[in-house]
């Protein structure tokens, strides 16, 4: 064997090994803290992983929580410092009547790292989430030192599923609380079954988001095109998409890589649904580590 073949070898053994190491404490208990920002919301949040690694902020899909990430970070613990939110409105993070648009959501996230004294950070996020992170990429570049988008898009404006929804039910007058267990399931069911005890904590997750919660997050997502400012990001980018998504499409992958500076690269999970990170979490969480590799 040359030398290039081992070299190959002990490294996909190396990652194996990473991989499993971490995957011995998926099941531990997740470090929960909660923190009072200056934006005037009380969030919960992870705190795990070594404090002295490279920060890595998790911010979650819409009605999700920060167990939405939770099959997936303990395949990066052992190397990266996973700062997993609650974001307002959100798990048992504070549920205002208000602030509940992608400038709000984005100034959290950099109250966040200002109180928590961390001046940049990778920031990964997932279809609502994704939003977010493109905002807080594209309004504090000096604070991003790469973007991960899961599940994303260039905008939600427009997007026919998304309409679908807030046209019936979300955005109907008979939408209140308690939200209906069964349009629950249906919203977080995707193509592919799931490890079942992860499932039922995320409906029980979405079953805390209140319905002006719902409401005021689809008004956004529905309203907020941020796109033209994408091309202030500069921080690489790696695109995750799995290519049975039914909210975003491979057209939106492809107008997102247009609207994103030059480089941004696009790995297709073949199989996968929009939540690709639920059903292939230990695939996305080394496409993290190959991608945050120096």
């Amino acid at each position: 064997m040359n030398s290039y073949l081992i070299h190959r070898c002990l490294k996909q053994i190396l990652v194996a090994f990473l991989l499993a190491a971490s995957w011995a404490v998926a099941w531990a208990d997740p470090d929960f803290r909660t923190i009072n920002l200056e934006t005037g919301v009380k969030l919960r949040y992870v705190d795990t992983g070594p404090r002295n690694g490279q920060p890595i902020i998790f911010l979650h899909g819409a009605t999700d929580s920060s167990h939405s990430w939770s099959m997936t970070t303990p395949f990066l613990s052992d190397s990266y410092r996973i700062l997993a939110l609650d974001q307002r409105g959100h798990g048992d993070s504070e549920k205002p009547p208000f602030g509940y648009n992608i400038t709000q959501y984005a100034d959290d996230v950099i109250a966040f790292m200002n109180k928590l004294r961390i001046q940049q950070a990778v920031i990964v996020g997932h279809s609502m989430g994704s939003f977010i992170a493109h905002q807080v990429a594209s309004a504090y570049p000096n604070r991003v030192s790469k973007l991960v988008l899961i599940g994303s898009a260039k905008t939600g404006v427009g997007n026919p599923v998304i309409t679908s929804l807030w046209e019936d039910p979300v955005g109907l007058p008979s939408f209140q609380d308690p939200i209906d267990p069964e349009f629950i399931r249906s919203w977080q069911t995707g193509p592919n079954p799931v490890d079942p005890v992860f499932f039922e904590k995320v409906l029980s997750e979405t079953a805390k988001v209140p319905a002006l919660v719902w409401k005021g997050i689809f008004r956004m997502l529905l309203s907020d095109d941020h796109s033209y400012f994408l091309k202030a990001i500069t921080a690489p980018v790696l695109v995750i998409w799995g290519d049975l998504d039914v909210i975003f499409s491979r057209a939106d992958q492809d107008a997102l890589l247009a609207a994103l500076p030059p480089g941004a690269q696009l790995m297709v999970f073949s199989g996968a649904g929009h939540n690709t990170h639920w059903e292939q979490p230990q695939a996305v969480a080394l496409a993290i580590r190959t991608f945050l590799a120096p």
